[in-house]
């Protein structure tokens, strides 16, 4: 059943115990510490809690919030809406960076990397699944760590909602809770996206959203459905903002595709213990689907064809992977 507790607070407590129970309560997996000499100290008024939509009306003195170090797991990952109530705070995620007043919204992805530094503060948490933006936010990656004002336009649109969604008493059922969660979802979505329409792309070479790109990549390097289309979706972005970050990299997403698989296609060329397997199982397995192309697209990089590749280098047990040939 969803918690849900009006004369007394959820939870109260300092330090690390609240990290403890905050972190059991709304299953996350944060990192709090204190901005002072004294404990922290952290107050959750209400709280409802399901399996795809947790809400939290919390208190918290001075502090820092972090994501605990370790393999994030991607059951219940979600986002975590925050509006500002009172105090002020500073947010960061993905090198942004936002100074987050009284009656403003932002949002991060609780899954990756960031930051909180407050005051003392008072805050409306949301946190919704990213089944909800699935379809509705592709982009949403681009707008964490976003200041959305809520005293004009679409953010007090915004705000109006999380208003009510606070005020009601929550003995909906889960179905309904989900459904407004949805609803709170999209609005969210259209917020950003007309406030901030021109939000700024990292596509430097350290860039976390490319790097990101280039995890998803090389984790499914051997796929041979692998489009740019099925990235966007892992990244939470749309097909054109992937292509978009990539062009700061000099060539295009397939072509970086191309060159990882026949770059391991060509270690496993060199390696005496398959000598023989056929160069076609390795290409096979590494994602191409066609010998021809398979073989053109070799030679063109590499200035051999891969049979004859594969014979200099097993004949010259000595030449290290990184003299092999090259065009010109």
């Amino acid at each position: 059943m969803p918690q849900d507790n009006l004369a007394t607070p959820v939870l109260r407590a300092s330090g690390s115990a609240f990290q403890n129970q905050m972190n059991g309560l709304l299953k996350t997996r944060f990192e709090l510490s204190s901005s002072g000499r004294r404990p922290y100290d952290g107050e959750i008024q209400r709280s409802y809690v399901s399996d795809r939509l947790r809400l939290a009306d919390i208190r918290f003195t001075p502090h820092h919030t972090r994501l605990k170090a370790g393999k994030s797991s991607k059951h219940g990952h979600s986002f975590l809406v925050s509006q500002q109530v009172e105090g002020h705070a500073v947010v960061r995620q993905y090198g942004r960076r936002a100074e987050i007043g009284p009656n403003q919204i932002f949002f991060i992805d609780t899954s990756q990397p960031f930051e909180i530094e407050t005051d003392e503060i008072r805050t409306r948490s949301i946190y919704l699944d990213s089944h909800f933006w699935s379809e509705i936010f592709p982009e949403r990656n681009m707008f964490t760590a976003t200041a959305l004002n809520c005293e004009t336009g679409m953010g007090r649109t915004c705000a109006s909602m999380i208003d009510e969604v606070f005020d009601m008493p929550w003995t909906h059922d889960d179905k309904m809770m989900h459904r407004l969660a949805g609803c709170l979802a999209n609005l969210l979505a259209v917020s950003m996206v007309t406030v901030h329409p021109e939000q700024p792309l990292q596509i430097a070479a350290q860039s976390p959203t490319l790097n990101r790109i280039r995890e998803v990549i090389h984790a499914r390097l051997a796929d041979p459905d692998l489009d740019c289309s099925q990235i966007a979706g892992e990244v939470g972005l749309s097909v054109r903002q992937v292509h978009s970050v990539f062009s700061g990299t000099g060539t295009t997403v397939m072509r970086y595709i191309w060159q990882k698989r026949l770059e391991k296609i060509a270690v496993e060329l060199e390696n005496q213990a398959l000598a023989n397997k056929p160069v076609s199982a390795i290409a096979f397995e590494w994602g191409f689907n066609e010998a021809a192309h398979f073989s053109r697209q070799f030679k063109a990089h590499f200035g051999v064809p891969p049979a004859k590749y594969r014979a200099s280098n097993l004949a010259s047990p000595g030449r290290g992977a990184n003299e092999r040939p090259t065009n010109g």
